[in-house]
């Protein structure tokens, strides 16, 4: 439901009041980071992962987080393990944090997850969380599966 109003509105001023930081992630270009590497994946395989991370999301919930990122921080990060990345074409703002890129790391049996924010290619300031009902552990191996057959190119 939430989808379909989010269509309708198509406003992010209103994201903010009605919608979850989980309900915009079907919206971003999304990226499959491996490594510090894009993972160059097609379209079907897009879908998949898609089909798998609204799986996982259903019934997720925010929380507050206490994690913090700073650039150099993001860049070393990402260099080790899979992230989803969402770059979106404009900017939201939920609960006083803005953000046009919504970036978090896969862990292969995770139900809680920090989102990194970044604005205009800067990734800096306090994360989201959200809290998942659902094991991350079908995402990642979908995503696992995906990158043992793909060629990568440099993130940075």
């Amino acid at each position: 439901m939430s989808k379909i109003l989010f269509s309708l509105f198509s406003v992010p001023l209103m994201f903010s009041s009605i919608f979850t930081i989980a309900d915009l992630f079907p919206y971003g270009e999304m990226n499959l980071i491996s490594n510090g590497e894009i993972v160059e994946i097609s379209d079907s395989e897009k879908a998949e992962i898609q089909e798998e991370l609204l799986s996982f999301l259903e019934n997720a919930y925010d929380s507050p987080a206490l994690a913090v990122t700073f650039p150099e921080l993001y860049t070393e990060m990402i260099k080790e393990g899979y992230y989803l990345n969402f770059k979106f074409d404009s900017h939201f703002e939920i609960n006083g944090l803005p953000f046009d890129e919504l970036t978090f790391k896969v862990e292969e049996d995770g139900y809680g997850f920090n989102i990194y924010r970044g604005v205009d290619g800067e990734f800096r300031g306090r994360c989201f969380y959200l809290n998942c009902e659902n094991s991350s552990q079908n995402l990642y191996e979908t995503i696992k599966n995906i990158v043992g057959k793909e060629i990568t190119t440099d993130y940075n």
